[in-house]
């Protein structure tokens, strides 16, 4: 790839966005970013935590759900949001059943659950919320403040540090979980 060729600008204004919002933060200087090889989604797991020096259940994502029944397109009440931002092992699916119920929990279950269906996003929606495509998608300097979902299988890693996108399909963020925890307020959540 051409040191000034149009996608590396593109990928490198995303990763300084992550960036930008970490420094900004109680983050700043403590994250590492990774750059990774084109075809790196294409690896097994264990090839890319061999890559990143960690273990495969420190391999994390970021992917934003939906509640397709919720009657409004706000995301300031964490209870009742359309959108979520969901940090998840790739090691681990989502039992959005089990999601509707904590979320659900956040308002005492003063809403039906009739009113609740959290499916993935589109590609469109994510990229509207997060400024970041498919497989770069990062908590960290999202276009708007949806409310962040930390599945509680993370917290329990050890050595306690998490792999994310950071803005772009070929970078990678490591984050230590417990500043994650503090500076983002995010929820934490048994998702498995």
């Amino acid at each position: 790839m051409q040191e000034n060729s149009p996608y590396l600008v593109g990928a490198l204004i995303l990763v300084n966005q992550v960036y930008q919002a970490c420094q900004a933060s109680t983050l700043a200087n403590i994250c590492r970013y990774y750059e990774v090889e084109p075809d790196y989604y294409e690896w097994s797991l264990n090839r890319r935590a061999y890559k990143l020096q960690t273990s495969v259940a420190s391999l994390c994502k970021s992917v934003v759900f939906e509640n397709t029944r919720c009657e409004h397109n706000d995301f300031t009440d964490i209870g009742n949001s359309k959108y979520y931002c969901v940090i998840t092992q790739y090691i681990t699916s989502i039992n959005t059943s089990k999601m509707i119920d904590k979320v659900r929990e956040l308002t005492d279950n003063s809403i039906s659950k009739k009113k609740y269906n959290f499916r993935l996003t589109s590609a469109e929606n994510s990229f509207a919320l997060t400024g970041y495509d498919n497989n770069g998608v990062c908590p960290m300097g999202m276009n708007q403040k949806i409310p962040i979902i930390l599945s509680k299988a993370i917290t329990e890693l050890k050595p306690a540090i998490m792999f994310l996108g950071a803005g772009d399909v070929n970078w990678k963020i490591a984050v230590p979980i417990e500043d994650f925890i503090r500076e983002t307020n995010c929820l934490i959540m048994d998702l498995s």
